[in-house]
């Protein structure tokens, strides 16, 4: 397989992998790596104490190993809450509702750049305090850094631009006034900033093209809108923005699977690999509401602190287009990102046929 293809369509590796269990493969990106992708691997590698997250230095939360990272990681929990999630909802609904203006009378429109960009954008950048004028700049250092080839200058870029926000930024009711003190907290700005929104963009266009092309189920949760949190659920183990997933390094050797893993091995973990298992999900491949729990948002001590903040960003993104334009229909074949996040690069669509 080319590894270009990865990006575009992942499920042939994902079965492959699972085929062979654990084993050392050279990853999309180039790498040689041992890779995990059968469900109950991946649960027990996200909860082994030998595979490392700190892959690389300094300091980002989601590269960190205890006790270090449930130092960091609890300011950060506290500043994202459910509590202070959940009481977004209705600038969140307005937001949507907002942008969903736009597509009234309109013939053709593109969901990723009327839509599923500029809601979670304008959320995390709300609720952190970027400036509005700035997230056009977050956007392009967004997209470079999640590129193999742009990711280390858009790094150093994205960096120096949370350094200048942060000495310049008036204390205010946000998030970074509240982490202000914190160790590392540029790295891990430039962490929320881009896991913010990067991934929610992806769970809505990737959701509703799954969504699109299941007319009986846009029907159904259109209908039905109390089922939509469940086709949230769906739509990230179907085909989460973390494709690739997570990476490790094996601290001592590591059983995982039945498989030895050597001291100092690169270990993949796949989530999406993960949750299209057959021996977890019957007919995985399909669109179906009630399953049970997928690793979209990771296991463990790394389970994803914003995850809470997408699902109710995916909720009332799909509660509001499926209200307005329950007919929504594809006007052409999406083209998907380059990307390590997978999403969709261009999204058509036909508001009302």
């Amino acid at each position: 397989m080319n590894g270009m293809s990865f990006f575009t369509d992942p499920f042939p590796y994902f079965d492959e992998w699972r085929e062979r269990g654990p084993a050392l493969i050279e990853t999309p990106d180039g790498q040689k790596s041992w890779m995990i992708s059968r469900y109950d691997d991946v649960v027990q590698a996200l909860s082994h104490p030998d595979l490392s997250s700190a892959i690389i230095p300094g300091g980002m939360l989601n590269h960190m190993d205890p006790p270090e990272h449930a130092q960091l990681r609890k300011p950060i929990a506290r500043a994202f809450s459910t509590r202070r999630m959940e009481a977004l909802r209705p600038r969140i609904e307005e937001i949507a509702d907002e942008l969903l203006d736009a597509w009234e009378g309109a013939e053709e429109v593109d969901v990723i750049e009327t839509f599923a960009y500029p809601l979670p954008i304008t959320v995390i950048c709300e609720l952190l305090g970027v400036p509005e004028e700035d997230r056009d700049e977050i956007r392009n250092l967004s997209a470079e850094l999640l590129v193999p080839a742009t990711m280390a200058e858009a790094f150093g870029r994205f960096a120096a631009y949370v350094e200048r926000l942060v000495a310049t930024k008036e204390p205010g009711d946000d998030v970074i006034t509240e982490l202000r003190d914190e160790p590392n907290l540029v790295m891990n700005l430039v962490l929320l900033i881009t896991a913010g929104h990067e991934t929610t963009v992806q769970l809505i266009g990737n959701g509703l093209l799954a969504l699109l092309r299941d007319p009986a189920a846009r029907r159904s949760l259109a209908d039905d809108p109390i089922m939509i949190p469940e086709a949230v659920e769906e739509f990230l183990r179907l085909d989460g923005p973390l494709a690739m997933g997570v990476s490790r390094v094996a601290t001592s050797d590591v059983v995982i699977g039945g498989v030895t893993i050597p001291k100092s091995s690169q270990v993949a973990v796949s989530l999406g690999a993960a949750n299209r298992d057959p021996s977890r999900y019957s007919e995985p491949d399909v669109l179906q509401l009630g399953r049970d729990p997928h690793v979209a948002f990771g296991h463990g001590i790394h389970y994803c602190v914003g995850a809470r903040l997408a699902r109710i960003e995916g909720e009332i993104a799909f509660g509001t287009l499926l209200r307005r334009f329950p007919e929504l229909v594809l006007a052409a074949e999406p083209e998907w990102r380059e990307s390590f996040i997978r999403g969709l690069g261009s999204f058509r669509v036909r508001p009302k046929p």
